[in-house]
């Protein structure tokens, strides 16, 4: 990157991606003249046809595709685009050779599918760094070099592309969360959590409490498709993990969910700290969580949401903050905050196409990091200063939690890997939309997805829908549930599948293993795979049939545990046994379209063929490898492996990661694509035909016995272990490849399959008999069991502490006095008391009823009858009663029975009852104070409100629920304390009169939308009659988006102004010679002010509402003190030079703590404030606030005296009389010769009168209708504001810049004489004081 193009900081990873041409437009930049035509119109955005479109998104694929780094660029006539390739144990196959030749030698091409572990590094990104960054790189614990100062600003800076990437508030006044690199993937940085959680410290208190760490243990709820890195980090901590299941469709129960957040034992009563940690997406099947709906509810129920996105990054959209009123409908009373905000979550940038090589992510709420609990991992860049006995941690939540020497290097890949996905899905969406369906002629399921999300869902219905057609013996995992999918939805694809395929191949009564078909696929088509459970074991033994449901708990069945026993065993390992599966992906970035038809022909042929090939692969019984007989020994092969140690420092350097140039077109480009995989076919369809033929390897295989499977001793054969064996051997194929079948037999009947894998034909799982033959022997008698229940039930009903609740209010009492509560009025008919023996909540009357029923009758059966009427049954509960399961029964996990229906609590049950207050824990303040302040992410390309209005109309709230909440919105009331420091403003200041037209400058942070509340409350209280307009600039950076703010401002019923104004893409030539600003920050104010104006001026508004308040004021007075030298601050009430609009601030004797607890309390929807230049925390008004906050606790006043003492620098004449005092006290000390004197101006011996106490600002228009007297005549009173006026009109220069005239032209710009200069934020951008402090 070139000098000229560095900020002030130094260089930026962001500044030159906003200046990188099209993406879709390089791509199919070529020579021939479609494809400049097609640049154009992606770069334009003009409309197109379906078919132009389908074209510039195979193109943006293949320019991606042709971005992974591969071989050296070499000029190989046959292959002149450089396409990877490898070697393979195959030899290129002759029809007419003799059929006893060996096999080894042939090229076929790469292709990686294994993009769900990790994907592959790409040239742009890898060259940008080893231009941009590596030149400059050092260590960041340092700041007074260059290299060091540089290398802490790209880190700095990549830190804040993740928070924009994940809708986190890690900047400005509403910052909420921390970005924390660390680790290797999600594992390091759960790690992390599970650290300044300080859960192990819990768990220990926990024990040494009560004796063991039982009932005060922090519990996890844990979703259904955890993969190791999101279970064993909780289980190893010592927390209770409780597992939620899945629903019929696959994703999470959300009523078992909230169920369990219900019981006694996991309730916020219990006074434990409760967590929920869920995958956004499985790493194994691609199902996508309602992530938003399970944040809903586990915030209802004062828990903690945690969620992984370690397969979920690349694809869909992180908000850690998203906007509450599209979750109006969540809401399950009226007046319930629905709070879909993420407490923590979690990635790995690996997986992110070009984000290889780098550490975890974990975003969390900065109010769950302990600042007094030292950090698991101490060492270098943790401590604040070390001594010989002792040693004190920093305070800084970052640096604490990121010891040693960070990565600087693969921090950096991150941030620009987030930039790329999120460059490429804008590309993509403006593809999309680009269709011209004027016509009429165009169809919707012909058009291409309207996101690259939903392209990437679509892919997966496609590719499954095409298997199962011509492949139905491949087995899709996951794939069972026939959802239907509403095209028309908001575009989340919650409960579809992106493109990752784990599948089983079932070949005769079992199935191909799943290292075999990876072995297959890699030597025969070049496809990279993956096989094994992919760390999500439990989810893949539900998968794969091997586990049951007892007691409404899922357990691993008979075979699953046999099979654990057996891979246990030192004496004869047979990690062959092991279940899995085979995994591959096929996302948009990295494969081109050709290749995803190349990979579906190979799967086919796989599933149809794959067997024919068994006799010429060895499995190794103890590590659980197949390989290619010629590959034994060594998997490389003799001369395909490449080497470190081949490394030589002194050898000419080459640079790999560019390829050469081509005159060659795309289309050129494609076909040469497809000629190589079409060839890959034909030669693989011949090595079958060569193999159907070949009788050596028959033989051979027929001559195996066990010893050459996976017990290794023939003589010591374990007829239980081959009875789980599940997957096929080699001497099984030889029968049918001497009949000459073209499959193997009893391939498609499920009654036939053998081994500890159970899995139908249709993916869904099934019970054999041996793995339910364990239910007689927990349950020998079931009418004892069920006396015994009974039994149970009534002294669980009748003796101890009994939990009850009813609305908000829980307790536990005995029953009697619930009873005699009950009686007395005390406890209303909505109360439901928890009953220990049917683990459910019965309402108060029914429980009462059925157990004095119950123990008043003698026999037992008279009991078991009560008991079954008390539950409204003629069955004992599911739980109390052992059911066996039929031999082949589909499982059917049973849905959680829904919650009643909360009703309002009954007034005499307020202080009754109540139990003790609970532990409070470190972490209990999430629960108490949740973090309600979303922002929301809505992205646009059009230039006008209506198109802003249809791309959020998925986030306006529906039905008759959501309209209460909109009324409900409109009619906040703010706190008394924050409305009398308004009022006394505006009497004191003067601010709104009868007949005013206020115009609300609403930025989207907490203080413009509280006191955007406010202005309504006066509107409705006021005597006088006044309208409210609304106005948002929105600078059009990815950085801030305020779009959410249109349906909350509609739904209050005001006039709304939406401005999209690119600030910043302005900026980069507004400076001199056409060149950047100097200073960002003050020309976006400048830009923001002005259109501000404009829209007052067009819509008849007189005056401007801005919402700073008294920390503002007070800040900016010391700043300007200390930096400048000079008295000013924000004004209260002025009136801008051009004369035609007031400014007011209604908020300047408000403190900011009034309106953060305003906007928490009532969850508005505040916006987060990341400056698209800043990448750091404006650090010195962040300073004078400690500051102020310092002193403020030793005098408890300080606020109300500096409100006191600001009066009359908040008035708008003070600045230039302050400014006349200080040039005549200078002017005496100057030397002036007697030509530069001046005669002294003619005395004015007329003086204008004010009908206000203080001196009018009045413009000179007004100045003519006012009445005007002699100075003779004038009191001294009305001489002394004479003199301050006449001072006033000499040295005014407050408020806004002169008007320019509309042709642009330099007439009517006015200068300020004084020339003074104020620094931003303490840095080196200067700007006039008058455009700072106005």
């Amino acid at each position: 990157m070139s000098s000229n193009n560095e900020l002030e900081s130094g260089s930026s990873l962001a500044e030159d991606a906003w200046a990188v041409p099209s993406i879709a437009a390089a791509a199919v930049a070529s020579n021939d003249q479609t494809t400049t035509n097609q640049s154009s119109s992606i770069r334009n955005n003009k409309s197109s046809t379906v078919d132009e479109a389908w074209a510039k998104i195979a193109a943006l694929r293949s320019k991606l595709a042709a971005d992974v780094i591969t071989d050296p660029a070499s000029n190989d006539n046959n292959n002149p685009f450089n396409f990877p390739s490898f070697i393979s144990p195959y030899e290129q196959p002759n029809l007419s050779a003799q059929p006893n030749q060996s096999y080894k030698g042939m090229s076929i091409p790469l292709i990686y599918c294994d993009q769900t572990a990790s994907q592959r590094p790409i040239a742009s990104i890898e060259n940008y760094l080893q231009s941009t960054s590596m030149p400059c790189h050092a260590n960041t614990h340092t700041n007074i070099t260059y290299t060091g100062s540089q290398s802490t600003a790209f880190v700095s800076e990549a830190r804040q592309i993740v928070g924009e990437c994940t809708g986190a508030r890690i900047t400005g006044k509403a910052s909420l969360d921390s970005v924390i690199f660390g680790g290797n993937g999600v594992t390091g940085v759960v790690a992390i959590l599970v650290d300044l959680l300080n859960l192990k410290g819990i768990v220990n208190s926990s024990a040494a409490a009560n004796g063991s760490a039982g009932d005060t243990r922090p519990v996890v709820f844990a979703g259904p498709h955890e993969h190791h890195s999101n279970l064993l980090p909780w289980r190893e901590s010592g927390c209770e993990v409780v597992p939620v299941p899945e629903c019929a469709n696959g994703t999470v129960d959300l009523n078992e969910l909230e169920r369990l957040l219900q019981l006694p034992q996991y309730s916020s009563a219990s006074g434990r700290l409760r967590m929920g940690a869920f995958s956004a997406v499985s790493n194994v099947t691609g199902l996508i969580a309602d992530v938003d709906a399970i944040a809903i509810i586990l915030h209802r129920h004062g828990a903690l949401a945690f969620f992984d996105y370690a397969s979920g990054a690349p694809y869909v959209k992180m908000n850690m903050n998203p906007n509450p009123i599209q979750f109006a409908s969540h809401a399950k009373e009226e007046g319930e905050v629905v709070d879909a905000s993420k407490d923590a979550i979690y990635f790995s940038p690996h997986k992110c196409f070009g984000g290889t090589s780098t550490p975890g992510v974990l975003v969390v709420k900065k109010r769950l990091i302990s600042q007094t609990n030292p950090p698991a991992v101490s060492g270098g860049g943790t401590v604040f200063y070390v001594t010989n006995q002792d040693h004190r941690f920093l305070s800084n939540r970052i640096e604490r939690y990121e010891g040693g020497t960070p990565d600087g290097i693969g921090i950096q890949r991150c941030g620009l890997a987030l930039l790329a996905g999120r460059r490429i899905a804008k590309e993509y969406e403006q593809i999309a939309s680009s269709i011209d369906g004027s016509g009429g002629n165009v169809e919707k399921n012909k058009c291409p997805p309207k996101t690259l999300l939903e392209y990437e869902c679509s892919t997966y219905d496609r590719v499954v829908a095409e298997l199962k057609k011509h492949a139905p013996n491949l087995i899709m995992l996951g794939s069972e549930h026939d959802n239907v999918h509403d095209s028309s939805s908001s575009g989340n694809c919650v409960g579809r599948h992106l493109p990752i395929f784990s599948f089983l191949i079932r070949c005769g009564k079992r199935f191909l293993h799943y290292n075999y078909v990876c072995a297959v696929l890699n030597d025969l088509f070049g496809i990279q795979s993956r096989g094994g459970c992919q760390c999500a074991g439990p989810y893949s033994q539900r998968l794969l049939g091997m586990t049951k449901i007892v007691n409404g708990n899922e357990v691993s069945n008979q075979a699953n545990r046999s099979i654990e026993r057996a891979l246990l065993r030192s004496d004869h390992p047979c990690e062959l046994l092991r279940p899995g599966y085979t995994r591959l992906s096929l996302p948009f970035k990295g494969i081109r379209e050709e290749e995803v038809d190349y990979v579906i022909r190979a799967l086919i042929w796989v599933s149809k063929n794959g067997w024919v090939l068994l006799p010429q692969y060895r499995c190794d019984h103890r590590t659980g490898e197949w390989r290619h007989w010629s590959r034994c020994g060594k998997p490389l092969g003799k001369s395909e492996r490449r080497w470190l140690s081949h490394y030589d420092i002194l050898a000419p350097s080459t640079n790999h990661l560019g390829k050469l140039g081509s005159n060659s077109t795309q289309s050129d480009e494609v076909q040469a694509s497809q000629d190589r995989l079409d060839l890959a076919m034909k030669n693989a369809k011949a090595i079958l035909e060569l193999s159907k033929r070949d009788p050596r390897f028959i033989a051979e295989v027929e001559k195996m016995n066990k010893a050459d499977g996976m017990l290794g001793d023939a003589s010591d054969v374990d007829d239980t272990l081959e009875a789980l064996r599940w997957y096929v051997y080699q001497r099984e194929a030889a029968p049918s490849l001497r009949d000459g079948l073209d499959e193997m037999p009893e391939t498609f009947d499920d009654d036939k399959l053998m081994g500890g894998i159970s899995v139908r034909m249709d993916g869904k799982r099934i019970i054999n008999d041996n793995v339910e033959m364990e239910v007689d022997e927990v349950h020998a008698n079931e009418e004892e069991k069920k006396e015994a229940d009974v039994t149970m039930l009534l002294n669980s009903s009748m003796e101890g502490l009994l939990s009850f609740k009813e609305g908000d209010h829980a307790g536990e009492a005995s029953f009697d006095e619930i009873k005699a509560g009950f009686e007395d009025g005390e406890l209303s008919e909505a109360c439901e008391v928890f009953h220990k023996g049917r683990d459910e909540w019965l309402v108060i009357e029914d429980f009462i009823r059925g157990c004095e029923d119950g123990d008043s009758d003698s026999s037992a059966a008279s009991r078991k009858r009560d008991i079954s009427t008390m539950f409204g049954s003629t069955n004992l509960p599911e739980q109390a009663a052992a059911s066996s399961v039929p031999s082949q029964q589909v499982v059917n996990i049973p849905e959680a029975a829904t919650k009643r229906e909360k009703k309002k609590p009954s007034r005499d049950s307020s202080q009754w009852g109540q139990c003790s207050v609970p532990h409070i824990t470190p972490a209990d303040a999430a629960a108490a104070d949740p973090s309600t302040s979303p922002s929301g992410n809505v992205d646009s390309n059009t230039d006008d409100v209506a198109a802003l209005k249809a791309a959020t109309a998925a986030t306006k709230p529906t039905g008759k629920e959501s309209n209460k909440g909109k009324k409900k919105k409109g009619k906040l009331k703010p706190p008394p304390k924050m409305m009398r420091a308004i009022t006394q403003a505006m009497i004191q200041w003067d601010m709104i009169q009868d007949g005013d037209r206020l115009l609300l400058g609403l930025s989207g942070g907490k203080d413009s939308l509280s006191l955007l509340h406010c202005l309504l409350e006066f509107q409705r209280k006021l005597p006088i009659k006044f309208d409210i307009e609304v106005c948002t600039i929105d600078p059009m950076t990815p950085s801030f988006d305020p779009s959410p703010l249109i349906p909350y401002v509609e739904g209050l019923g005001l006039k709304y102004h939406y401005i999209r104004d690119d600030i910043v893409e302005r900026a980069n030539t507004a400076g001199k010679d056409g060149k950047t600003v100097s200073s960002l920050c003050a020309f976006c104010a400048r830009m923001k002010r002005g259109n501000l104006y404009t829209c007052a001026r067009k819509n008849n508004c007189n005056k401007l509402v801005l919402a700073q308040h008294l920390d503002d004021c007070a800040e900016s007075f010391l700043m300007s003190v200390m930096h400048n030298g000079f008295i000013r601050t924000m004004k209260a009430n002025y009136q801008i030079n051009a004369g035609d609009v007031s400014v007011i601030r209604p908020l300047v004797y408000c403190r900011e703590n009034l309106m953060t607890e305003f906007a928490k309390a009532n969850n508005l929807p505040v916006i987060n404030e990341n400056c698209p230049a800043c990448f750091e925390e404006p650090k010195e008004r962040a300073r004078v606030k400690k500051l102020l906050a310092r002193e403020e606790t030793l005098y408890p006043n300080l606020y109300d005296h500096i409100r006191r003492a600001l009066i009359p620098v908040m008035h708008d004449d003070s600045t230039s009389i302050m400014r006349s005092y200080t040039e005549a006290a200078i002017a005496k000390s100057r030397k002036v010769s007697p030509k530069q004197k001046k005669t002294a101006p003619q005395s004015q011996d007329v003086m204008m009168l004010d009908n206000s106490a203080a001196p009018s600002s009045s413009n000179n228009n007004q100045a003519d209708a006012t009445p005007s007297i002699s100075l003779a005549s004038a009191s001294e009173e009305e001489l002394i504001a004479e003199l301050a006026r006449r001072r006033a009109e000499k040295y005014k220069m407050a408020g806004a810049m002169k008007r320019l005239p509309d042709d642009n032209t330099a007439e009517g710009t006015i200068e300020d004489s004084t020339g003074q200069m104020c620094s931003l934020n303490g840095g080196d951008g200067m700007i006039p004081c008058r455009e700072l402090m106005e």
